[in-house]
C-alpha cells in the first residue's frame, strides 16, 4: 500500500462495536471479552449455586444472577486488577454469593403449615386407589403423550427441558401435553 503525497490514508484498522464496548484491562494486550467470559463460567456457577441452595430453591437464580452481575461490574469498572486468575476471581465472588444467600435464607422464618388434626384412613386409601387408577389410564395413552406428563407432573420437569430431550419446539410440547391431558380427561370421563 502505497501514500501518495497529499493524500493521507487512514491506515488504523476498524473498531467493531464489540471492541469499543470491551473493557481493556492494563497489562494485557487483549480486552477481556465479557461475553465469552460468562458464556465459559455460566455453567460453573449455577452447578455451584444450585448444588449449594438446591435446585428447587428458586432463589438459587436470582443468586447466580447477582454473581455474573457483580463480574461485569467489576470487569467493567476495572475492580478485577489481575491478582489472579479470571476463574479464581469468578469462584470467589461465587463463594461470597452464595454465603450472603445462605445467611438471608437462614434469617428468614419459615412457615410451617399446621398438620390437618385428623388424618381420614379411607380418605387416604380413596387418594391413593385414584392414584393407581389413573396412572393404568396413563399407561393406556400413546407413549410419547404418557411419557410427557411424566416427565412434566412427575419429575417437574419445564416444557422447555422437555422439548429439548425430545428435540421439539417448546410450543409442540405445550401441545402434546394439552392433547394428552384431554386424552385422559376423557378416558376418565367414559370410565
Amino acid at each position: 500500500m502505497s501514500v501518495k503525497p497529499g493524500k493521507l490514508e487512514n491506515t488504523k484498522k476498524p473498531v467493531t462495536e464489540m471492541q469499543e464496548n470491551t473493557p481493556k484491562t492494563e497489562g494485557h494486550a487483549h480486552p477481556l471479552d465479557i461475553e465469552e467470559i460468562i458464556l465459559k463460567f455460566w455453567p460453573q456457577i449455577r452447578y455451584r449455586v444450585i448444588k449449594s441452595l438446591g435446585y428447587y430453591n428458586p432463589e438459587w437464580e436470582d443468586t447466580a444472577s447477582e454473581i455474573l452481575l457483580s463480574v461485569v461490574e467489576a470487569i467493567k469498572f476495572e475492580r478485577f486488577r489481575e491478582e489472579s486468575s479470571i476463574g479464581t476471581f469468578i469462584y470467589a465472588i461465587t463463594s461470597n454469593k452464595i454465603v450472603d444467600a445462605i445467611r438471608k435464607k437462614g434469617k428468614a422464618m419459615p412457615t410451617v403449615e399446621e398438620p390437618e388434626k385428623f388424618l381420614d384412613p379411607h380418605d387416604h386409601i380413596e387418594k391413593k386407589e385414584l392414584s393407581i387408577y389413573i396412572a393404568e389410564l396413563i399407561k393406556t395413552l400413546k407413549p410419547k403423550h404418557a411419557d410427557m406428563l411424566y416427565l412434566y407432573y412427575y419429575i417437574d420437569l419445564s416444557q422447555i427441558q422437555i422439548a429439548k430431550i425430545y428435540g421439539l419446539s417448546s410450543r409442540r410440547v405445550h401441545t402434546i401435553l394439552n392433547d394428552a391431558k384431554s386424552s385422559l380427561k376423557k378416558l376418565i370421563e367414559s370410565s
